[in-house]
């Protein structure tokens, strides 16, 4: 799989002002899953997102929402405004 792929998932993540460290992945339960761990460059604190499947099987729209969910789990602040702008843009996709 091209790395291209990638990088338009972590691109989401820049967007909503997070710095991506590093991305596990991990058998769970018999499946595939990813672990991205993410860092709020203001604060230095970091988080930690089980996305519960791997990233290419997830749309963006539901990469975003995991991705939100987890970074309001692990207390990480998260801009409304960007989340708003990116569940527009993928408003189209499944």
């Amino acid at each position: 799989m091209s790395r291209k792929i990638y990088t338009r998932y972590k691109e989401v993540v820049e967007y909503l002002g997070f710095k991506q460290l590093d991305v596990y992945r991990v058998e769970s339960e018999g499946k595939t899953v990813d672990i991205i761990r993410i860092m709020d460059p203001m604060t230095g604190k970091v988080g930690v997102v089980n996305l519960g499947a791997a990233r290419e099987t997830l749309s963006m729209k539901e990469f975003l929402e995991k991705i939100v969910k987890g970074a309001e789990e692990a207390g990480l602040p998260v801009n409304e405004r960007r989340i708003a702008i990116l569940r527009e843009r993928f408003s189209g996709q499944a």
